[in-house]
């Protein structure tokens, strides 16, 4: 399996708007809460907290109005970001060997529930809404558009591991000779389908999310977006290897030992043609659910015991659904850079307890380590879809 440059990230989530507001607040010990207090999402008004972005977005007036939705409006945030990168790549190229590939969960959910509420509310559908932009692939149709990408462009949606399977499936796209650059990621937004469907499923967290806490009793649901430019061409940090399992359990339950989730880090490592210890910090799923932290306890303590530091990174910026894997592997990536002078591994923030009856793990409490060159992100969805990336550097 070869390696893939991952050239630059653009990301906005509840942690900032740009990669050095999100590495910052990710690696500062601090007390400050990156969640927000919303009352408008669930049907019965009652409260939770979520991963929200806040600032400014770019305008959406100068688009087509079958892309006007606040996630392409995200996923336009976090394409400025590596517009002149993607520019620097491209000079010579040709567009049909430009490709797009996004993960997504809910895509432009959010107009339609807007556009359903204005047909309650008046009898007639909003003379601007169109069908399209709730589609799953309308965020990676917008993306091409603004990068003339004429190659494969394609959006894929396997609940909370579609967008880090949308860079394997760049690489893959890469290593089959289809196209010479893939513009990789995920995007989701709030709406208020996900968040009552997880409130019906129990799974809402009370408060906070407390990953691997004894106090943990379900998910903040989080909106953001984290694209990449991938191509074949060298550079400082890759993707260097993916494993990826399907254990099919149960539609919403993970499988209870882990199975699924040691065999993607497994195939992972062996994938790189490394050992587990080789690695210096996995970003684990750790949703604060009761059962996938207990699964996922189990299935680190069987994969590396205690010998890399591990830890999730929810309750900074909530459960982004189908843009997690892509925003955590983009965590992952600034965690590498050159920017992260201090190599500054991000605490494992929950309550302050772990669960004593998990499986023991090296849980990080925020620490700067010797060496930062190889680290593993963790994505695990529903129906046991599983994945796990392996990046690394090449300047260390």
């Amino acid at each position: 399996m070869l390696a893939a440059s991952l050239h630059d990230l653009g990301i906005i989530c509840s942690l900032g708007t740009d990669k050095n507001s999100v590495l910052k607040n990710l690696t500062t010990q601090t007390d400050e809460e990156f969640l927000s207090f919303n009352t408008r999402l669930l049907v019965n008004g009652e409260p939770l907290y979520v991963g929200q972005v806040n600032g400014e977005l770019p305008s959406m007036d100068n688009e087509e109005s079958h892309f006007n939705s606040r996630n392409n409006q995200l996923a336009l945030a976090a394409l400025i970001q590596i517009m002149p990168t993607i520019e620097r790549l491209k000079a010579q190229k040709n567009s049909a060997r430009i490709g797009v590939v996004i993960g997504t969960s809910t895509s432009g959910i959010l107009e339609g529930e807007q556009a359903r509420a204005s047909l309650l509310a008046t009898g007639d559908m909003p003379q601007a809404f169109h069908y399209s932009s709730q589609e799953m692939i309308a965020p990676a149709q917008f993306i091409a558009s603004k990068v003339d990408a004429q190659g494969p462009v394609y959006s894929i949606s396997t609940a909370c591991s579609s967008s880090a399977k949308a860079l394997h499936s760049a690489k893959m796209i890469l290593e089959s000779d289809l196209a010479d650059i893939v513009i990789c990621g995920g995007v989701d937004t709030l709406s208020q389908l996900p968040s009552n469907g997880f409130k019906s499923l129990e799974s809402t967290a009370k408060s906070y999310c407390n990953p691997f806490g004894s106090e943990r009793d379900g998910i903040n649901i989080g909106e953001g977006a984290a694209l990449f430019v991938m191509s074949q061409t060298k550079d400082d940090i890759k993707l260097l290897s993916v494993g990826e399992s399907s254990d099919a359990y149960h539609v919403s339950a993970p499988e209870p030992e882990g199975v699924g989730a040691l065999s993607s880090m497994k195939q992972a490592v062996e994938n790189a043609n490394i050992s587990a210890e080789q690695l210096n910090y996995l970003n684990l799923h750790g949703t604060g659910t009761p059962k996938n932290d207990d699964m996922e306890a189990k299935a680190v303590s069987a994969f590396c015991q205690h010998e890399v530091l591990a830890g999730s990174t929810k309750r900074f910026t909530g459960h982004t659904l189908g843009a997690a894997g892509a925003i955590e592997a983009g965590l992952t990536w600034l965690l590498l850079s050159k920017e992260n002078t201090k190599r500054l591994i991000p605490e494992n923030k929950n309550n302050g307890n772990i669960d004593p009856t998990l499986n023991s793990f090296n849980v990080s409490s925020g620490e700067s380590v010797d060496s930062l060159s190889m680290c593993l992100s963790n994505s695990f969805a529903f129906g046991g879809s599983n994945i796990s990336l392996i990046l690394g550097t090449s300047f260390e």
